[in-house]
């Protein structure tokens, strides 16, 4: 039986980009079975959203039903190491669960911070301190943490993200050692490394508890929409497949034009990966 394009929406998300959380919703929710809330953008920020927003939000993901999925912003610092400067950083986090338990989402998506100079020992080290303190918190109202893969930056950069490389995210992962610590994996980020989707994916496989995507030319973290640069999609839909996992894509993308020409993109490559599955001899004597 031939998989249709509205059969795979339950696999499409996108997120809210730009616009505000309300509309964002709107867009998605005729293609997309779930949606990334952007919170990072100033006017969806946890602490401008009051409870009656909430409440109202939680009622219009319901009416249109759509699975919500909060996303964090990436410039707050998960390794910080000024304790005064982490003690904000963790109420910022609490905003965050808070807004999760109004809405109704069930899984949060969170970084691994930065690190300032040559040696990043330090800010690993508090990095995984804040994950484990967010697990615990997450695991106590019933939410499931994911960490994003960030891209990694030229190595004259006076910075550097934590959790780039597939093994810098299992490093992270692993010595928080929580159930409630997941992978969400950037395919687009993964693009931009030596190992390359694949690698990246195996290295998380068993992990995996979200993934976003983005296009872009391997090279320069663009965020192009889908089709527009060299990831390949189907490449990656056996890669995740491979490693056991059966979720959503989220749509990562800022702007309108690219999130709407992007969704049905994904959603065509979708059903064409499941008709490929359902069609193969090992998924006819399963």
């Amino acid at each position: 039986m031939t998989a249709s394009v509205f059969s795979a929406r339950s696999r499409v998300g996108s997120s809210t980009g730009s616009d505000t959380l309300e509309i964002g919703i709107l867009r998605a929710a005729p293609s997309a079975g779930s949606v990334e809330l952007a919170c990072q953008h100033p006017e969806n920020r946890p602490d401008l959203i009051t409870r009656a927003r909430a409440r109202a939000l939680r009622e219009l993901l319901e009416s249109q039903d759509v699975s919500p999925i909060v996303h964090t912003d990436s410039s707050v610092n998960t390794a910080e190491l000024y304790p005064a400067v982490r003690d904000a950083v963790r109420r910022h986090m609490d905003g965050y669960l808070n807004l999760c338990t109004q809405v109704g989402s069930r899984t949060l998506i969170v970084h691994g911070g930065l690190a300032f100079g040559d040696d990043p020992s330090a800010a690993v080290d508090a990095s995984t301190t804040m994950l484990a303190e967010w697990a615990a918190d997450a695991a106590s109202v019933g939410i499931a943490l994911v960490l994003e893969n960030m891209n990694a930056l030229p190595v004259e950069a006076e910075i550097r993200y934590l959790g780039c490389t597939g093994a810098e995210v299992r490093h992270l992962i692993d010595t928080v050692d929580s159930p409630a610590l997941r992978a969400c994996v950037d395919l687009g980020h993964a693009h931009l490394l030596d190992e390359g989707v694949a690698g990246f994916v195996a290295s998380v496989a068993g992990h995996i508890g979200h993934v976003q995507i983005t296009d872009n030319d391997g090279v320069f973290d663009h965020h192009l929409a889908l089709g527009t640069g060299t990831l390949d999609i189907d490449a990656a839909l056996v890669e995740l497949h491979a490693a056991g996992y059966r979720g959503a894509l989220a749509v990562e993308l800022d702007g309108v034009d690219d999130r709407v020409t992007s969704l049905p993109v994904l959603a065509r490559a979708i059903a064409a990966f499941e008709d490929r599955q359902s069609a193969s001899p090992a998924h006819g004597s399963a």
